[in-house]
């Protein structure tokens, strides 16, 4: 309905019509129909999509002479709107005294107020659409609320018939009642998580701030007690089985939701077949139910320090869902005819059910790869699929490297918690052949489902990676060439210039800035119902299949492919139902990532931080990692980073930001990225996550 109202009223012969004159529009008869209309041109009021002229009539909003877009709140009082969904609109400057109870952040409808000749516009906030702070998390203490992140020239208030029972000091959620232009915002507490000081209250004030949920709604619970823990006989109508075939799973030590298992086999031509098979979560998860919304919300599973936050219940997401060794699963398969090059020639994509013969481990197949007897003992079997799966991983990953795609060199940290969620140490994950092997062949799999649908031609949704900004590119290659490097600046640059640069540079002193610059120029990748292409990975289609326990996005893969491929659905209804759905889902997934990313770094930074409480004092070698305005940051082997405040410098220091180099005004001494440099531990403070060095 929306759709269909907005087509309507976007159209250039259209004027501005009232809601009953809508409804007529619309085809609505009966009360209810009109009452759907009404309560939609509501939403799209609410949403700052439509409005209403003095008349009564609606119109869209930018007819009605308004503008949507963020609010850019600065120090001083004013702001600036960036305006949504085009680079042309300059932004908007907003005067203090139009800002209204706006904040930063928030989305807001603006009426046009005045323009000037040199193309500056001016503006007054008529009403704020979405709120981006609507909670608070902090610390209570006498009527207040203090946030560890304190937010300029702000008061969170809890007004005193809201006080009963809280108890100064507890770390508290609360909700935002009342937004003010003085900047005293009345809050109502939600939710007291704890003491400040209680242990591991730091984690749940980070899940509190982030909003995440960890427990579920009962109707979701009440839901999957429904779904039976095992495959039912009418479940296997339909569906390849695949149980007789060698297929097993390669996951961490600690993997409970296992998304994937594999399988491949030589074929009689020498090519090689490749088996991907993946856990068939919309089978269990039907679209519009309570248990879908849920985790359409969710977006994904988060992955913290000493716990998940699953996006499925565990019933789904360690039971059922996941394919766990000897017992019977429901999968959709991707099976991949690979030749001698790299390139898959046949592919089927097909409703099966497997019974994975083994839960391995990365480890275990490293073991089995470099040629232990005892554990290529222990699993016979495995020892030549293991082999041959080496030699196409790596004749998967030479192609995808020749083709442009850059692989960036990251490490990641593994922490060493006790049973009460102290971290005993800080190791680095390691990354050996069989990590590879996953990785290639789940690529391979994500990257042949959204060929099949992008030459199918049908709505669908994609994992994208957008071409970097043409300047950003062109100042990394001219900032490579001022620190040294002898690279030669192209007139159109490719991903394989990229990669080339990368490879140019690996191994110097120069990698870690050309690295770290590099990432900054990228744009991160999201999802889409347009097929925009991955840039990084120099992939033309690409898209997520094969993680449905724990992304949303895969799951909505899974669903395109069961109502397109299975059911065999295509008409236009279906088709137009898709087209309507997919741009939200693209949007609240993508979101939902950044939220989880944000929180799990957060969480990570924390433990770093609750580490190195017991090393004050220290003295380290680490590494540049970021240079900034206010200070150099520097890494330590086990990735635990923290600041060199540049007052804390011996001397006066010079940033020339286009070189990335700190200079000494005296000594004419430089720091730059991936430099080594001596630190002494002066303080960590586990509840923001912060680490102080200075130079020892």
């Amino acid at each position: 309905m929306k759709e269909r109202i907005l087509q309507w009223i976007r159209q250039e012969r259209y004027q501005p019509t009232d809601a009953s004159g809508i409804a007529v529009a619309m085809g609505a008869v009966s009360a209810k129909e009109v009452q759907e209309v009404y309560k939609t041109l509501g939403q799209l009021e609410e949403e700052g999509l439509i409005g209403r002229n003095r008349k009564d009539k609606f119109n869209t909003v930018e007819r009605l002479g308004y503008v949507r877009g963020l609010l850019d709140l600065k120090r001083g009082g004013f702001g600036f709107l960036i305006v949504e969904g085009t680079e042309k609109t300059p932004d908007i400057f907003i005067p203090r005294d139009r800002i209204g109870d706006a904040m930063d952040g928030d989305t807001c409808l603006v009426k046009i107020t005045k323009r000037t000749d040199y193309g500056k516009v001016e503006g007054e906030i008529v009403v704020v659409l979405r709120r981006h702070l609507e909670f608070v998390v902090g610390e209570y203490f006498q009527g207040a609320i203090f946030p560890k992140n304190e937010i300029r020239d702000v008061l969170f208030k809890v007004s005193p018939k809201n006080r009963k029972g809280l108890a100064d000091h507890v770390m508290v959620k609360a909700k935002i009642v009342r937004y003010s232009p003085t900047r005293i915002l009345d809050c109502v507490v939600t939710e007291v998580l704890g003491d400040a000081m209680a242990p591991g209250i730091e984690i749940l004030e980070a899940i509190a701030q982030y909003g995440l949920e960890t427990e579920f709604p009962e109707e979701v619970l009440q839901a999957v007690a429904q779904i039976p823990d095992h495959v039912l006989f009418d479940e296997y109508r339909g569906r390849e089985d695949l149980r007789p075939a060698l297929i097993f799973t390669i996951d961490g030590e600690d993997t409970k939701d296992i998304d994937d298992a594999i399988q491949l086999e030589i074929l009689p031509n020498g090519n090689r077949l490749l088996g991907v098979h993946i856990a068939d979560v919309s089978h269990y998860v039907r679209e519009g139910t309570p248990l879908d919304q849920d985790a359409l919300r969710r977006g994904t599973s988060v992955y913290l320090a000493d716990r998940v936050i699953p996006m499925l219940p565990k019933a789904l997401s360690n039971g059922i869902c996941s394919l766990n060794p000897q017992v019977d699963r429901l999968t959709i398969s991707c099976e991949m005819e690979i030749d001698a090059q790299g390139q898959v020639v046949n592919h089927r994509i097909f409703p099966s059910v497997i019974r994975s013969r083994y839960q391995m481990t990365y480890t275990n197949v490293n073991r089995i790869l470099a040629g232990e007897p005892e554990i290529q003992q222990k699993y016979p079997d495995l020892v030549a699929p293991a082999m041959e799966m080496q030699k196409l991983a790596k004749t998967l990953y030479d192609l995808r490297t020749e083709k442009g795609s850059i692989n960036f060199d990251t490490v990641e940290p593994k922490l060493i918690l006790d049973p009460e969620g102290n971290v005993l140490d800080i190791q680095i994950k390691p990354r050996g052949i069989a990590e590879g092997i996953i990785e290639e062949f789940m690529l391979m799999a994500n990257q042949t489902v959204a060929a099949h649908f992008m030459r199918a031609d049908l709505p669908f949704l994609y994992r994208i990676h957008e071409t970097p900004d043409v300047d950003k590119l062109a100042a990394l290659f001219k900032m490579a060439k001022e620190v040294g490097c002898q690279v030669r600046i192209p007139k159109t640059i490719r991903p394989q210039d990229l990669q080339k640069l990368l490879a140019d540079v690996e191994g110097s002193t120069f990698e870690k800035v050309i690295n770290m610059m590099m990432l900054r120029s990228m744009a991160k990748a999201r999802y889409s119902p347009d097929n925009l292409g991955h840039y990084g990975l120099a992939f033309v289609d690409y898209t997520h299949f094969t993680s449905p326990i724990r992304r949303y996005p895969d799951t909505t893969v899974h669903r395109l492919i069961r109502t397109y491929l299975f059911e065999k659905r295509t008409d236009a209804r279906t088709l137009e139902h898709f087209r309507t759905v997919l741009p939200d889902i693209a949007l609240q997934t993508s979101q939902c990532e950044r939220t989880a990313m944000l929180c799990e770094r957060e969480v990570m930074d924390m433990k770093k931080a609750q580490f190195m409480t017991t090393k004050v004092g220290s003295e380290f070698d680490g590494v540049v990692s970021t240079l900034t305005k206010f200070g150099m940051f520097v890494e330590l082997p086990n990735t635990v980073e923290g600041l060199v405040h540049i007052s804390s410098f011996p001397e006066a220091m010079e940033f020339l930001e286009d070189k990335m180099i700190y200079l000494g005004i005296s000594s004419r001494k430089e720091y730059t990225i991936g430099m080594v440099v001596k630190v002494r531990l002066i303080a960590a403070d586990p509840l923001r996550g912060r680490i102080d060095f200075v130079l020892a």
